[in-house]
């Protein structure tokens, strides 16, 4: 693993006042990482799951408390089962120095764009001791390809989704990106989908396309997602089929762990 060169721009946050450094932090979880553990692992063989160490892309206004060892705030874990054709995640997101924690329950076909089917749930909680702690939401999408959401009791209608394209949920794209790798290079400009972001914000008019290959800090190959009303997100897949690197605006998340094999 080469970390004497610079990170890619995409996922490079590396600062002089942050300590640990994003780099040093980035470079140690990958170098953590076993992609040979999965297949050593107890799970039985349709649950995947991928465990992802969360790193501020801006460290300033984080508090960590007395936790100055790493830089991470936080972990997200996507779990996944294949059950008669249909792909049931569970996504568990939580900021532990914001006291964000997120929860999220959704199914998808069984199809390279893991489109999303019946029903799902969010819940959303925080480290506020007030009426505003919580938010629930549950949503469906109708036989008209309308997505409705009911959020804390109220339903609303979010947009409708063009019969064209397939609509999926963006933790879903670490699924959807490593299924379609020759589709979206061989589209040249990429490729259109709808993101249900969170699942909660419908963002229609969006792109997956290849970004380029790099050997630093590992082989890794790019992709990105840019999308109207959607910030620019960059996605980098690793050797073994997984999603070793995914960098939002404010923060890049990085794979710690997996246990399972893909099915």
């Amino acid at each position: 693993m080469n970390d004497s060169k610079p990170l890619h721009w995409s996922f490079d946050y590396n600062y002089g006042a942050q300590n640990p450094q994003f780099s040093q932090e980035l470079i140690g979880t990958l170098r953590g990482y076993d992609p040979e553990a999965a297949t050593r692992g107890t799970q039985t063989a349709q649950t995947i799951t991928h465990v992802y160490n969360v790193l501020p892309n801006y460290w300033r206004g984080y508090n960590r408390g007395e936790n100055s060892e790493t830089l991470s705030i936080g972990t997200a874990i996507i779990e996944r089962s294949k059950n008669d054709n249909l792909w049931h995640y569970s996504v568990k997101y939580e900021n532990t120095t914001s006291g964000e924690n997120l929860q999220m329950q959704f199914c998808c076909s069984d199809e390279n764009h893991r489109p999303l089917s019946g029903n799902w749930s969010v819940d959303a909680r925080n480290s506020a001791d007030d009426e505003y702690f919580q938010l629930v939401c549950a949503g469906y999408l109708t036989s008209d390809s309308e997505v409705r959401l009911r959020i804390n009791g109220t339903e609303i209608a979010a947009g409708t989704v063009d019969a064209s394209v397939k609509l999926t949920c963006n933790w879903a794209l670490f699924d959807v990106i490593p299924a379609l790798v020759r589709t979206i290079q061989a589209s040249g400009d990429g490729i259109d989908i709808a993101v249900l972001e969170d699942l909660e914000q419908l963002r229609l008019k969006s792109k997956l396309g290849f970004l380029e290959t790099i050997q630093t800090p590992i082989p890794l190959d790019g992709y990105y997602l840019y999308g109207t009303g959607l910030l620019p997100s960059y996605w980098w897949l690793d050797g073994h089929g997984n999603i070793a690197i995914a960098s939002t605006f404010f923060e890049t998340l990085v794979l710690r762990e997996k246990m399972g094999d893909r099915v």
